[in-house]
């Protein structure tokens, strides 16, 4: 977080003056921008959940008085079943014979009583009043052909409930509730079964009749159970109601590009799903015109004054843009070019009084710059010529001590090939010449391998290996004091043979240069010392850090310089340098 937070400082800081200055403006407005439309937006939520409560509250009402017309229908039900008087003409019809006279009289009287009964409910269509065997009538208006099917499967459940109150739900078939119960006999607390009571009910009628509670006069409602479909005044409306969370609740659904209110309740009582829906402007639509409105005037204001200070940011910081274009052209070293955009024009402000001093300084900028500049590439140089002059004074003492032992043991031959050697080596190392090709670096190595053959005889084994084959160029002294460094940690601290190979493979756009030696190599602190040039040093050569720092000052980043070692088995050091021709040395 720290870190992201210091990355966007630094952009701002990096920013024009009058970008800051807009900055600072749009945060300043934008926030109280944001704080008013924050605190309008929370006043029109309160408003709208009012009004979606209010819509919620109409359709619960909605609901019950649905639920208690329906609890009319199983009050009815209730009634006929333990009226004293049917239960009497029941009894009496069950003692008399089948289609006689008495037996119709006395079955007519049991119709007018429960045409009675149903005198007094607006939602039943009709009562079928059956026992099972001979007697069944209907009484009421006809609502369609019950299926064979349907009806034995209703009346199963009803004589499974044994007297409780059984309902069925619309189907498609049959758009009508089916409730009903059997009749058994209380009079006596025999229970004795007496008939059953089918009753179909118009539940379509009972919610249209209801409808008009709702207030939004285009309005759609969608009644369902799990079952399916109970109602619906719209074609297909089931088809839009997206999936629902919860027992109740209000949502802001699309509809073939138009938005809808839609407001959703389940009965407890029938478990039955009520779904109201209108177009969202016909309540809401003024409230979100105003809201666009205001929001259009916040936007309005906003971009006006943005564009008033963008003008008088511009006019502030134009002279200091100027100066900053003026001190950008410094930077490549052009003070002639920079004074043109220096606009004094006499002025005394802050600003006037800066252009002018930064004007009297270009001169002797210039002229300091210059010297400097000359002084750093003369400093350089030396720097270089010093580093390449280095030579291990030891190795010259032993070397031309070892020359007088031979001499002095009359082996003369061998002491003018070691003299010989030395010399091509000192003169090597006293050239002016900052590049040798990779040729007359290797003729050096092998004179010098001359030298130490004759010094250590047996102890050490050298081998070269090189195929490249262009004359390229690299820094004179490189790949010599690597083999001198395996000479001091390899085989002067081994009692056995130590081996010291050099090889060098040419790349596709690079030279690799490995040097490495089977000696008793480094520890792990050892080699981070080493690689990270904090190691004590040992005699007064070249050392890993003299040529890690020609190399970087030859060719900069594009060398590589790495350094690998394990106890027990050797090092190894690895130079990879670019390709540069001796004919087209430019480094």
């Amino acid at each position: 977080m720290k870190l992201k937070r210091g990355y966007w400082y630094k952009k701002y800081c990096n920013l024009k003056l009058a970008e800051k200055m807009i900055i600072v403006y749009v945060l300043m407005v934008g926030i109280c921008c944001v704080l008013s439309i924050t605190a309008l937006q929370y006043s029109f939520n309160i408003y709208d959940g009012k009004l979606y409560e209010k819509s919620l509250q109409e359709l619960d009402y909605f609901t019950q008085q649905v639920n208690r017309n329906l609890d009319e229908v199983e009050n009815l039900s209730f009634n006929i079943a333990i009226d004293v008087k049917i239960q009497e003409q029941l009894e009496k019809i069950k003692g008399l014979k089948h289609f006689t006279a008495e037996y119709s009289y006395e079955v007519y009287q049991l119709k007018m009583l429960i045409i009675n009964e149903l005198a007094n409910s607006n939602i039943i269509s009709n009562i079928l009043y059956t026992d099972g065997d001979t007697t069944r009538f209907l009484i009421g208006t006809a609502t369609g052909t019950l299926g064979e099917e349907e009806y034995e499967s209703v009346m199963g459940r009803i004589h499974e409930a044994k007297g409780a109150y059984v309902v069925q739900e619309p189907g498609k078939e049959y758009p009508f509730l089916l409730t009903g119960r059997d009749i058994r006999k209380h009079i006596d607390a025999s229970l004795e079964y007496l008939g059953s009571l089918l009753i179909t009910s118009d539940v379509a009628g009972v919610i249209e009749k209801n409808i008009d509670e709702l207030e939004a006069e285009s309005s759609a409602l969608c009644v369902y159970s799990d079952n399916g479909i109970i109602y619906e005044n719209q074609v297909n409306m089931m088809d839009s109601i997206p999936e629902l969370q919860g027992d109740k609740g209000y949502q802001i659904i699309k509809i073939h590009g138009q938005r809808y209110f839609m407001c959703y309740l389940k009965s407890s009582k029938t478990g039955w799903t009520y779904v109201n829906m209108f177009p969202y402007t016909e309540i809401y639509g003024q409230n979100q015109n105003l809201r666009y409105l205001i929001l259009g005037g916040f936007l309005t204001l906003f971009i006006v004054v943005a564009l008033i200070l963008k003008k008088i940011a511009y006019i502030i910081t134009k002279p200091l843009e100027n100066l900053t274009k003026s001190m950008k052209i410094v930077e490549d070293g052009n003070f002639n070019g920079a004074k043109n955009y220096l606009e004094i024009n006499g002025r005394q402000d802050e600003i006037g009084l800066l252009t002018q001093e930064f004007k009297v300084m270009l001169d002797k900028i210039d002229n300091l710059i210059r010297e400097d500049y000359k002084k750093q590439i003369l400093i350089k140089d030396t720097k270089y010529k010093m580093l390449q002059a280095q030579i291990n004074p030891h190795f010259l003492y032993n070397t031309l001590n070892s020359i007088n032992w031979m001499i002095q043991a009359k082996r003369n031959d061998e002491a003018a090939k070691m003299t010989v050697a030395l010399g091509m080596i000192l003169r090597s190392a006293l050239s002016k010449e900052q590049f040798f090709t990779m040729e007359e670096e290797t003729n050096i190595l092998k004179r010098y391998i001359t030298i130490q053959e004759f010094r250590y005889r047996k102890r050490v084994v050298f081998i070269i290996d090189s195929d490249v084959s262009g004359a390229y160029l690299i820094p004179h002294m490189t790949i010599q004091p690597l083999v001198e460094n395996s000479i001091y940690h390899g085989v002067e601290k081994m009692l056995t043979p130590c081996t010291i190979t050099v090889s060098i493979r040419e790349e596709m756009e690079r030279i690799q240069i490995q040097v490495s030696d089977d000696g008793p190599g480094m520890t792990e602190k050892e080699l981070r010392a080493v690689r990270s040039f904090s190691a004590e040093t040992h005699g007064h050569g070249y050392g890993l850090k003299n040529i890690y720092e020609r190399l970087m000052m030859a060719f900069d980043v594009k060398a590589e310089f790495e350094i690998s070692s394990t106890p027990g088995g050797g090092t190894t050091v690895t130079i990879r340098i670019p390709k540069v021709e001796a004919e087209k040395k430019n480094v």
